[in-house]
């Protein structure tokens, strides 16, 4: 049976920052949430089995709270930075924290649909230079961090191929 790959870089952070910043006592909901997330995977996964094809999704690599933070306030002045914080409840581990839960929600649709999973972020998180997979956005993945998650994903070829 073909194997197909099943990866969605969308994750939930990705809000209207610029409005969070003009109201952030406000309800803001991110562009999709995680019914929407979980939804489009089931979807996508259901599609992939149509065609005969054995899904495989891919978790979410690591992110960097900080360098993230500092890429959606970037242009913003003091005031709309720290009224980002205030939505955040004060931190950015919060951005992590959300970044985790759509990562967990993977783990749980796979094991749900009997789906196998490829797990890059703990090599990411066992990586003592963390900082180095990831550009200054704090998301999106540096050469290294691409060549650790291609890594990861031929591990899984290879192990098929062999088992």
């Amino acid at each position: 049976m073909d194997k197909t790959i099943v990866i969605r870089p969308e994750n939930g952070l990705q809000f209207d920052w610029q409005a969070i910043a003009a109201n952030p006592s406000g309800h803001h909901e991110p562009k999709m949430d995680l019914v929407a997330y979980k939804a489009l995977y089931i979807n996508m996964i259901a599609q992939a089995r149509a065609r005969g094809q054995e899904p495989i999704l891919v978790s979410l690599p690591i992110m960097d709270e900080n360098r993230f933070f500092a890429f959606i306030t970037h242009g913003m002045t003091m005031q709309q930075r720290r009224n980002v914080m205030y939505w955040l409840g004060g931190s950015t581990a919060r951005l992590r924290n959300m970044h985790e839960l759509y990562n967990l929600a993977l783990f749980r649709l796979a094991a749900l649909q009997c789906v196998h999973i490829v797990d890059v972020t703990s090599p990411m998180l066992s990586c003592p230079h963390f900082d180095e997979l990831l550009e200054m956005d704090g998301m999106t993945l540096s050469p290294t961090g691409q060549k650790l998650v291609n890594d990861e994903l031929f591990k899984v070829q290879v192990h098929e191929a062999v088992a």
